[in-house]
């Protein structure tokens, strides 16, 4: 080979060494790029490019994408798990500070049961009661609507993911381009994976052509070859899997941030609700109970104070005041309204402010029995006072615990990421002593052929 051959081979060499060094340092911020290393071989006395390598390992990945499927789980649980601690212990909807005010109206008014201005006072009080179970309940059904927009964007985005998955495994099983090409190829798949990873718990086989196959923890296939399984909502508001003709029904544990929602909605969520029902059942049919024991300012027998507590179902959303007139609240119990300080009656409301719970569960319809059976056997046998302390502290507990694990699961992802950027990452110090060589390089093979050119000048001029 002669001279100007060697210093073309390098020429070239250095080139494609600086192209890389230039693709690695302009994508260097980009997220999910990894680095290409570029190796030489010789050949007959000059050099060439034996190897283009996209930098990157299969099982880093893979724990990247486990740890955020875990991490994306508790920040959608720990999201709305802190909504609803904060909507539960604000004094603005908080049971306990109405009962407080509530029963403070009653203790008030025994001094002068007959008094219109108290009475009138506990008609108020009752009022916002009520409306402190209709709130919390507005205030959880709004967050049930939340969690199923969310929910419904995240099952149209994964879709998306899944889809896109499949294109890129059928240009993959096509590439014919550099390795350049293929490279932004298998880049776009790893970022793919990775958001998919964090809405739910997936399983990830990659094959020789830069495909892969994805199924879900359980098993079922979400991505296989150019094809892609379908999420969908079914008619009771849950989640299925679709391919073909095959549907599978999902639940929490499809982790990620689809199996966070679904486990928030349909467990926590569910559950505070239901108590918040059966408390204002037995606040209702205990006070109403009792009422309707008195006799009222008009010598009439007292009548229910509220209303909408005909089944446990629905208490909170639906409970109403039935009395607005203060004259018609039912204190005396000797049957007159005769003696001013006959208040037997009020000092027997009062006196529930201490009565446990007794809900009996034989009266109960067969949907309130199968829904609110559990819940039933928490709450009997405490006050309704220590039954809300205990929900607040049970909500603030599961509160703690869930921001916990989603701080670890975050650290562990961070931990994984660490560990592909070790691999897959761009080091900028590292790119520019790259490019220095390879600019030295082609400096030097340029100046090979200069003085190729030079001595076959020389040898030409000899022969003038």
């Amino acid at each position: 080979m002669n001279l100007f051959n060697i210093g073309l081979s390098g020429l070239n060499a250095a080139s494609a060494g600086l192209s890389v060094t230039g693709q690695n340092i302009n994508q260097s911020l980009v997220p999910g790029y990894s680095r290409q290393r570029i190796s030489f071989g010789s050949q007959d006395g000059g050099v060439q490019v034996s190897s283009v390598e996209r930098m990157s390992d299969t099982f880093t990945h893979l724990q990247i994408q486990r740890q955020r499927s875990g991490f994306g789980y508790h920040q959608a649980t720990t999201q709305y798990l802190s909504q609803a601690e904060a909507l539960l212990t604000s004094d603005n909807t908080s049971l306990n500070v109405g009962l407080d005010r509530f029963y403070a109206a009653l203790n008030e008014a025994s001094a002068q049961p007959q008094d219109i201005a108290y009475r009138q006072t506990i008609i108020s009080q009752s009022e916002a009661m009520v409306d402190r179970f209709n709130n919390l309940s507005q205030q959880l059904e709004s967050q049930r609507k939340q969690v199923d927009g969310q929910l419904e964007a995240s099952v149209n985005k994964a879709n998306t993911l899944m889809a896109n998955l499949a294109s890129l495994n059928r240009s993959l099983r096509e590439a014919n381009g550099s390795e350049a090409e293929k490279a932004s190829l298998l880049d776009a798949r790893d970022a793919t994976l990775t958001e998919l990873s964090s809405m739910m718990d997936i399983n990830t086989t990659y094959h020789s052509d830069g495909s892969v196959s994805v199924s879900l923890d359980q098993g079922q296939p979400l991505v296989n070859g150019a094809s892609a399984s379908q999420l969908m909502k079914n008619s009771d508001g849950g989640l299925v899997l679709k391919r073909g003709e095959s549907t599978f029904t999902l639940g929490s544990s499809a982790g990620g941030t689809i199996g966070g929602m679904l486990n928030y909605r349909d467990g926590h969520l569910q559950s505070l609700e239901r108590e918040l029902d059966v408390m204002a059942y037995s606040f209702a049919t205990q006070f109403n109970a009792q009422h309707t024991q008195g006799v009222d300012l008009n010598g009439k027998q007292g009548q229910p104070l509220f209303g909408g507590v005909d089944q446990i179902e629905g208490a909170a959303k639906n409970l109403t005041l039935l009395v607005s007139d203060p004259k018609a609240l039912a204190f005396a119990g000797n049957g007159t309204v005769d003696e001013p300080g006959n208040s037997d009656n009020l000092e027997a409301l009062i006196g529930l402010k201490n009565a446990p719970i007794t809900l009996d569960k034989a009266g109960l319809s067969e949907t309130d029995l199968a829904q609110y059976g559990d819940t039933i056997d928490k709450i009997n046998g405490k006050t309704l006072f220590t039954a809300y302390t205990g929900l607040c502290g049970d909500w603030a507990i599961k509160t703690s615990q869930s921001k916990t694990d989603m701080a670890s699961a975050e650290s562990q992802v961070k931990h994984a990421e660490n560990a592909r950027d070790s691999v897959s990452g761009v080091n900028l110090d590292e790119e520019a002593v790259s490019l220095m060589q390879f600019t030295q390089m082609y400096q030097a093979n340029a100046k090979v052929i200069s003085t190729a050119q030079q001595l076959l000048d020389i040898t030409m001029g000899m022969f003038n």
